[in-house]
């Protein structure tokens, strides 16, 4: 007696085809290519109960269909919190802060550097908090643009993707144009060129290496880092100036011979520089889908490496200043802490600190090409770009589970960046603060009265909503103080804001017209760590449309 569905009038083929959609909505590709599924569904669903993975739901909306993830292009989630802790501080890099930012603030505001970069500790913990908050319920390789885009809409999420996509290859190139300054300062002889080309291609090598590889070595570099900080902060400690503490409290800077107090419009634009060289911490986020249980550990993280390198970076400077308050040459130098450690321990002594700020900035651009590798990354699977370039971009390596693709394409166009001027890369730069702090404290508020942050098992900012009303009003300062630097600061809003505006325009006019739209894609994040020490999951997250699925 023939079965049941024939004689119900169906064919052989419709049966190979009914089995086939079968396997294809439970991610069966190898099974449904030979018309067959030879396992229970029952089995794999407990599979993945094992591996702590969400049931995938069906795919039965164009959205869904778009925003599918395969196997191949999962990051591989073997990161502990202390190794996310080493790439996200070695991104911070207290040391580039401050020789970079710092020095400049130093020669700005004179003593008043120390109050400002005490006060930029505070600036650190609102930062802190709302991207911890962010990150949490968000914890996705494509870092801030995510949780962005879910909260308050595709359109803003669009726009704070190209923010970072703008200001990663100018930093990269900021970084290795700093490498050759102070490898200079060691070796006179040598071509600045050579260094920064050769340390770009440098730190290309270590960035394309496995995840925990990479934590590693700059793990290693992190601790010259931290060795170059103490020097500095001890320095200061055991040679205090008499009146520091006057000088302190009533800024001043030397010029035309004599000590002069500082004015507010320079000390505003200062704090703005400070809070330029103290906020960090969010690159953790683009780690996330690399980090075991990421909901509960990326909040304790991001904020740990924020807090920490704020105070790294402004515990050295307070020093300095309470040093050198009564030695002008220290804060009229191009490079006044080199100046300072020369006058307290002698030339060889600043030569040492400036071959290891050199290492650290090293160290720095090495975790900021990973970082920028991920957001690429992120970019291709949520098809920014057209199909094959996406295609590529979002390829993994099957061993390392590094997006080497995505991560040579940033070193190749961070070197392009190169022939820019330093003044033309700081343009791009200076503006990020303003533009990210807003965005993201405005997703933390938002997130919050929606029930979309700080759900159980997140992290979530104390006195809601103190921290994300208080990043809206830094955010406001800053950009007023940025408007009233015509030779840096205003450039720099007036060019972010022009990518912000093209990024909307592009969202409304391509985006929005494509099937189904666009958003930025949920994955299931998962809790487990059965898959984490081991090797690659075996299967990939069930795309979701929600941030409730995203917790895993």
């Amino acid at each position: 007696m023939p079965p049941l569905i024939f004689r119900c009038g169906f064919s052989a083929g419709s049966v190979r085809r009914y089995k086939t959609l079968l396997c294809d909505r439970y991610r069966r590709p190898a099974r449904a290519a030979r018309g067959g599924c030879d396992e229970p569904f029952a089995r794999r669903d407990e599979a993945s109960d094992a591996h702590g993975e969400a049931a995938s739901p069906p795919r039965s909306s164009a959205r869904n269909t778009m925003n599918a993830t395969t196997p191949e292009a999962r990051l591989h989630r073997r990161l502990t919190p202390f190794e996310a802790l080493l790439l996200t501080l070695s991104c911070l890099s207290p040391v580039f802060s401050v020789y970079g930012p710092g020095a400049a603030v130093l020669r700005q505001c004179g003593t008043g550097a120390a109050a400002l970069f005490a006060l930029g500790v505070l600036v650190a913990a609102v930062w802190g908090m709302v991207y911890a908050e962010l990150g949490s319920a968000y914890p996705y390789a494509g870092g801030d643009y995510v949780g962005v885009g879910t909260v308050l809409g595709p359109a803003a999420g669009f726009a704070c993707l190209a923010l970072w996509a703008i200001i990663i290859l100018p930093m990269n190139a900021y970084l290795a144009k700093l490498v050759a300054t102070y490898a200079h300062q060691v070796l006179p002889a040598t071509d600045p060129w050579l260094w920064t080309y050769g340390s770009l291609l440098a730190a290309l090598a270590v960035a394309l290496l496995a995840v925990r590889a990479s934590a590693l070595v700059t793990g290693v570099f992190l601790s010259i880092e931290f060795a170059a900080v103490l020097t500095l902060f001890v320095a200061g400690l055991l040679h205090p100036a008499a009146g520091a503490w006057m000088a302190i409290i009533h800024p001043q800077l030397p010029a035309a011979g004599r000590w002069a107090p500082v004015g507010a419009a320079a000390l505003a634009l200062g704090a703005v520089n400070a809070a330029f060289a103290i906020v960090g911490g969010n690159q953790a986020i683009a780690f996330g889908e690399e980090l075991i249980d990421p909901h509960r550990n990326m909040g304790r993280v991001l904020l740990a490496a924020c807090l920490l390198g704020a105070l790294a970076i402004a515990l050295p400077v307070i020093a300095v200043v309470v040093s050198a308050a009564d030695d002008p040459t220290v804060f009229t130098s191009a490079a006044p802490f080199s100046t300072y450690i020369s006058s307290v321990a002698g030339p060889g002594a600043a030569i040492a600190l400036s071959a290891a700020v050199a290492l650290a900035v090293f160290n720095a651009l090495i975790a900021q090409i990973m970082f920028g590798a991920r957001l690429w990354y992120s970019f291709a699977r949520d098809r920014i770009f057209p199909r094959p370039i996406s295609a590529a971009l979002e390829k993994l390596h099957d061993r390392s589970g590094a997006p080497r693709i995505a991560t040579l394409t940033v070193g190749v166009l961070s070197a392009a960046c190169c022939v820019l001027s330093q003044r033309v890369l700081l343009v791009f730069l200076s503006g990020l603060v303003v533009y990210a702090l807003a965005l993201v404290s405005t997703a933390v508020l938002v997130g919050r009265i929606k029930g979309l942050t700080g759900g159980t098992d997140r992290w979530r900012s104390p006195l809601f909503p103190l921290a994300p009303l208080l990043g809206i009003a830094l955010a406001c300062v800053f950009a007023a103080a940025d408007w009233a630097d015509a030779s840096i600061g205003r450039p720099s809003l007036l060019a972010l804001a022009a990518v912000l505006g093209a990024a909307l325009l592009w969202y409304w006019f391509v985006l929005r017209q494509r099937p189904g739209g666009w958003t930025p894609k949920l994955n299931a994040v998962q809790h487990s760590t059965h898959d984490v020490t081991h090797g690659p999951p075996s299967s990939s997250p069930s795309p979701t449309n929600g941030p409730t699925d995203s917790r895993g």
